[in-house]
């Protein structure tokens, strides 16, 4: 019969709008500012992991960071100014957006028992169409699971809030294919930058 993508997608989008809602419900003091599906192995395998989601706040983000600039001070006496040592690194590739390094940063989408069912249909899509069809779809799938949720989420005071699904190999695609052009411009324009410039040149 073969893995029911749709199913698979439907069910994966209720799970991360739960869990997420349920962040949020939980800390309302908190500005959500971005979102993310992340934890999906790349190296082809005999089948595809599940991913994890990512959740992070402004407040989240300025308290764990003082921290641990806090701890970075009194490790390394040169440092003098916290708030200047946070803000050095920024763009894509900094803490800010590493959703590995998030307070929320590895919620289970499903249990034990539904993570095997799921995994042993993309078991039998990679036996059928290959690993890189199969993964290509899969990514697909996450990419319009992550815009569908975030949209439902930028309400109110995280009306801001941004989404992507991030992975070692392909960051910079995959961002580009969940933000606006206008969300890129606005939050990471070094990668639009590091885009125009080889066709001005």
């Amino acid at each position: 019969m073969g893995l029911d993508w749709n199913a698979l997608e439907n069910a994966m989008r209720a799970s991360v709008i739960r869990h997420a809602r349920e962040v949020i419900e939980d800390h309302p003091e908190h500005t959500f500012y971005a979102i993310a599906l992340h934890g999906v192995p790349t190296e082809p395998a005999e089948t595809i992991e599940m991913p994890v989601l990512a959740m992070n706040s402004e407040e989240a983000y300025a308290r764990d960071h003082r921290e641990a600039g806090a701890l970075s001070a009194l490790e390394d006496p040169r440092i003098e100014d916290l708030d200047t040592e946070l803000e050095e690194i920024s763009g894509y590739y900094s803490e800010r957006w590493d959703c590995s390094g998030w307070h929320w940063c590895a919620m289970e989408l499903a249990g034990e028992e539904a993570a095997s069912i799921w995994q042993r249909g993309l078991s039998e899509m990679i036996a059928k169409d290959g690993w890189s069809e199969t993964i290509r779809t899969y990514y697909a799938l996450m990419v319009r699971v992550i815009q569908d949720v975030t949209a439902e989420l930028a309400v109110g005071k995280n009306q801001a809030l941004i989404g992507f699904v991030a992975d070692d190999d392909h960051a910079e695609t995959l961002l580009k294919r969940c933000l606006t052009p206008e969300q890129l411009e606005q939050h990471f324009p070094d990668l639009v930058t590091a885009e125009r410039e080889p066709a001005s040149s």
